[in-house]
C-alpha cells in the first residue's frame, strides 16, 4: 500500500512539473461589437482594451484586469475607492489577503492611481499563484474610469522607480515560483476580438520548426526618455515602397517603436506625419479629423477609393530578417462613406520632431510576437496571425492525459479489488479455513475410532 502511495505521489509531482512549462491566459477586448456606428469606428477602434480575467482571493473574486505591455505594478482596485468603477477587491472578504506595508505609498498617476498598499494574495487563473505581490489601489488618478486594475507585461522594475514596490513585475513572479520554466511572452488573436496571452516555453511546442537563433535581440534605445525604458521597444527602419519595382519613396532610419497594446491602432511617428502622410493626404484631397478631444489623436480619412489607390505598402524594418509589412487595403477601412487610415497620430506642435511608433493592437492582429527576455537583452519571433500553427496536443498535455489514465486505472483497480475481489478472496480464505477445521476434525474423530 505504502508502494502505490509513493507511486501516485510521484506522478502528482511529474503532472504538477509538466504542467508547469507554460501558462495561457484567454483574453478579449472591452469592444462591443453591436454598439460600433460608422461615426464612433475610429474612437472605438483607437480606445481598445485587453483584459483577461483571474480570481483573487479566497474565496476567489474574479476580477477582469486590463494587460499592459510597459512596466506596470499589477494593481487592483480596492473596494474603498468612491467612484464609478464597476469591479472592486473586497479585502475584507479574503481569508488569504496580507497588507504588506501600515503606510501607503503614494505618487503613481502615471499608474492610473495615486495611493495604493503593496499587498499578497493568492491568484487563481490558469494556474495558482500564491502570495502574488500587487498594489492595492486606494485612491485612483484623474479621469481613470471603468477599470478594474492592470498586469504589467514588459521588463522588471529598475533602479530609477523607487516608488514601485519590488517584485511586482508579472513574469518574474511566474519565473520565480517555478511556474513557467522560460521567460517567453506571446501575444495570439484567435478572431479579431479575441486572442491568447502566452507566458513560458509554449512557442518551442507549437512550432516545430522554430529555432531559438531565428529570434533577433532587441536594439534597446538609451536616448529616448526614462518613462520610455520599460517597455518592449525596438530600433527600426521603416519604408513605403511602391509600384511593381518597389520603389522606395519614404523611408524613415533610426526609429523607436514600442508595442503599446493599450491602444487598438497603430499611432504613427511625428517625422512620418509630417514628411509623408500630410503631404500625400492633402495632395489627394483626403481630410483629418480628431479622434476625440481627449486623446489629442488625429486621423486621415478619404472619401473615395482612388484617393488612396497608389498608396504605398509600409514596411517595418527590424534587425534580422523579420520585416512587417501592411498594404493599402489593410491600411484603410471603410465605414460609411469614409475610408480610414489606421495609422493615427498624436497631436504636437510642429517644431516638435518626435520619431517613435505606437505599435498596437492593428500590428498584433496580423503577426502573433513572441517576445523573449533574457539577463543580457530581448529577442523577438513572429508568425502570420492566420498561419500561426493549431497548438493541439502539447507535450505536457499528452504526458497529463498519459499519467491521468495510469492514475484513473490504477484508481478504478484498487476499488475493483477492495469492494469485489477482496471480500470474494477474504469469503473464500474464510471457507477454506472452515473446510480445513472441519477435516481436522474428522481426522481426529477417525483417529479416536481406530485407537478405541
Amino acid at each position: 500500500m505504502k508502494s502505490l502511495m509513493n507511486l501516485i505521489y510521484f506522478f502528482l509531482v511529474i503532472l504538477n512539473y509538466a504542467n508547469s512549462e507554460y501558462v495561457v491566459y484567454n483574453f478579449k477586448t472591452n469592444i462591443n461589437l453591436q454598439e460600433i456606428t460608422d461615426d464612433n469606428y475610429i474612437q472605438k477602434a483607437f480606445n481598445q482594451l485587453l483584459y483577461t480575467e483571474v480570481n483573487i482571493g479566497e474565496p476567489s473574486q474574479l476580477i477582469p484586469m486590463t494587460l499592459k505591455t510597459w512596466q506596470y505594478p499589477t494593481f487592483v482596485v480596492s473596494k474603498d475607492v468612491t467612484d464609478n468603477i464597476k469591479v472592486k477587491f473586497d479585502q475584507t472578504k479574503s481569508k488569504t489577503y496580507k497588507k504588506d506595508y501600515e503606510s501607503l505609498i503614494s505618487g503613481l498617476p502615471k499608474y492610473d492611481f495615486n495611493k495604493g498598499y503593496l499587498s499578497l494574495d493568492t491568484l487563481n487563473t490558469s494556474v495558482e499563484i500564491k502570495d502574488l505581490s500587487f498594489m492595492l489601489a486606494t485612491e485612483m488618478s484623474v479621469g481613470v474610469k471603468n477599470i478594474s486594475g492592470g498586469i504589467g507585461l514588459a521588463k522588471e522594475n529598475t533602479e530609477k522607480d523607487q516608488l514601485l514596490p519590488k517584485k511586482t513585475h508579472f513574469i518574474d513572479q511566474l519565473v520565480e515560483r517555478k511556474l513557467i520554466t522560460k521567460k517567453i511572452l506571446g501575444f495570439t488573436y484567435d478572431t479579431e476580438y479575441e486572442g491568447r496571452l502566452i507566458f513560458g516555453g509554449y512557442l518551442y511546442e507549437v512550432e516545430k520548426n522554430y529555432q531559438e537563433k531565428d529570434m533577433n535581440e532587441f536594439d534597446i534605445d538609451t536616448d529616448v526618455s526614462d518613462e520610455h525604458n520599460n517597455m518592449w521597444m525596438m530600433k527600426f527602419n521603416l519604408n513605403c515602397l511602391s509600384g511593381p519595382d518597389n520603389e522606395i519613396i519614404y523611408e524613415e532610419k533610426d526609429s523607436y517603436g514600442f508595442f503599446y497594446i493599450e491602444t487598438g491602432l497603430i499611432i504613427g511617428s511625428t517625422v512620418f506625419k509630417n514628411n509623408f502622410a500630410k503631404s500625400y493626404f492633402e495632395k489627394k484631397g483626403c481630410k483629418n479629423t480628431t479622434v476625440d478631444a481627449s486623446s489629442h489623436i488625429t486621423v486621415y480619412y478619404c472619401t473615395e477609393e482612388s484617393q488612396f489607390a497608389d498608396f504605398p505598402n509600409i514596411t517595418f524594418k527590424y534587425p534580422g530578417k523579420y520585416n512587417f509589412t501592411f498594404t493599402k487595403d489593410e491600411l484603410f477601412v471603410k465605414r460609411g462613406k469614409k475610408y480610414y487610415f489606421q495609422i493615427v497620430f498624436e497631436i504636437f506642435t510642429d517644431d516638435i520632431v518626435i520619431k517613435y511608433w505606437k505599435i498596437g493592437q492593428l500590428f498584433l492582429k496580423k503577426y502573433s510576437v513572441f517576445f523573449k527576455q533574457e539577463d543580457r537583452g530581448y529577442k523577438m519571433s513572429y508568425y502570420l496571425t492566420q498561419k500561426f500553427p493549431n497548438p493541439g496536443l502539447s507535450t505536457q498535455t499528452i504526458v497529463i492525459i498519459v499519467l491521468s489514465v495510469v492514475v484513473f486505472i490504477l484508481s478504478v483497480g484498487i476499488i475493483v479489488y477492495f469492494v469485489y475481489f477482496f471480500p470474494k478472496r477474504k469469503k473464500r480464505a474464510n471457507e477454506l479455513a472452515d473446510d480445513y477445521e472441519y477435516q481436522a476434525k474428522e481426522e481426529t474423530k477417525d483417529k479416536l475410532m481406530v485407537n478405541e
